[in-house]
Order: structure tokens, then C-alpha cells, then sequence
């Protein structure tokens, strides 16, 4: 009788194990397998694994930005079109993290000394009918992102062609000052190399004209 029981407890316990076992080895529909962003890089790469029989046509997933003690720091939704078989391993383009501070994900090699990050990545939905149609990343907040960093190196052009403009049309004036009060424009923009064109402006507007030719 000892023996039955002691066999029964034993069962009960290899069973208990094989339950848990395959409750944490258990992975999602489509699994993370890797990513890689060096600090150069504009976009990293995420290699995603279907795990299911069907072919995946859609998905959703969000990337939680880690610093190296396990801290979240950010984090992002991406929804992509894509094609995945079942079994199979596909990698996608996505926006690097920080690229403009030169962050790196801590399994890219860098040797720089430039900040690095851990992820964690969570499936949200797939092959979900809802979803739009389009090559690219369709969240809002990339969209935002990317129109907004696309259009400050414009503004920064811009902004310096108008300082040059100014710039120089301010040694123009001067030149064209002196030549007016009967100066040599020469001198006077030698002077304003030496000063400012700004305080030369206001010195021949005080001094008026020369009734001598300085030629």
C-alpha cells in the first residue's frame, strides 16, 4: 500500500513539471529572434519568428525601450503588412531608437562608448482585417516623428542661406554707403572686416559726406 501511494505522489509530482514546462517554454504567435542597431544606424532590424501553422499577413507589436539596469525609457507601437510562412523567420526595417544620440542596442558590437539599450518586445494582434494597407510603419506617433525630423535640416538650410544673405548684404551696403558719401569703399570695408559692418554703417550715416575725394 506504501508502494501505490508513494507511486501515485511520484506521478501526480512528473506531471505537475511537464504542465510547467510547457507553460514557460510556451512562446507568442510571432516571437522577437533578434535585433540589431548600431549608433550609426538609421533603422535597426528586428527578426520576427511565426510560430503558428498559418501564413501571417499582418501584425502589431510594441517595443519597450530599456535602459541597462532593466529602467524603461520609451517605448513604441509598429504595425506592419508583412509575410510571414509558418515556421519561418523574416527581418524588418524600423526606425532606430535615438539615433540622432547615438544609442546602440547592447548586443550590437560598439566601441565608442555610446549609450546602449535592452528591449522588450510584445505581440499585439495579427492578421487582423482592420489593419490599413501599406509598406510602411502606419503609427501615428512615427509618423509625427519622421515628418518632423525630415523637415528640421530644411528649416536649419534655410535659416542659414537668410544669416548669409544678411551677412553679406551687409558688407554690399557698406561698399555701396561709401561710394555714395564720395568714400572709398575699400577702406571702408577693410574697416568693417576689422569693426562690424553694422557699427561702419552707423559711422558714414554720422559722418555724412566727404567734400574731399579720398581717390
Amino acid at each position: 500500500m506504501k508502494n501505490i501511494l508513494i507511486a501515485i505522489i511520484v506521478t501526480f509530482w512528473a506531471l505537475a513539471q511537464n504542465v510547467n514546462a510547457a507553460a514557460t517554454s510556451e512562446s507568442p504567435a510571432i516571437d522577437m529572434v533578434s535585433y540589431e542597431q548600431s549608433w550609426l544606424d538609421r533603422e535597426g532590424t528586428i527578426a520576427l519568428k511565426n510560430n503558428t501553422s498559418e501564413n501571417i499577413n499582418n501584425l502589431t507589436f510594441v517595443l519597450e525601450y530599456l535602459d541597462m539596469k532593466g529602467n524603461p525609457m520609451d517605448y513604441e507601437t509598429f504595425s506592419y503588412d508583412i509575410n510571414i510562412a509558418p515556421g519561418m523567420t523574416k527581418k524588418l526595417d524600423i526606425p532606430a531608437y535615438e539615433h540622432s544620440r547615438r544609442y546602440h542596442y547592447y548586443k550590437t558590437k560598439d566601441e565608442f562608448g555610446n549609450p546602449a539599450f535592452k528591449l522588450r518586445y510584445e505581440l499585439k494582434g495579427y492578421n487582423t482585417p482592420e489593419v490599413e494597407k501599406s509598406d510602411n510603419i502606419i503609427t501615428s506617433d512615427y509618423s509625427n516623428r519622421t515628418h518632423h525630423d525630415a523637415i528640421f535640416p530644411i528649416i536649419a538650410l534655410i535659416a542659414v542661406v537668410i544669416f548669409f544673405g544678411i551677412y553679406v548684404g551687409m558688407y554690399v551696403l557698406v561698399a555701396v554707403m561709401a561710394q555714395r558719401r564720395n568714400r572709398n569703399p575699400v577702406i571702408w570695408l577693410l574697416l568693417s572686416f576689422i569693426a562690424t559692418p553694422l557699427l561702419i554703417c552707423i559711422i558714414l550715416l554720422a559722418i555724412g559726406n566727404n567734400r574731399t575725394s579720398e581717390y
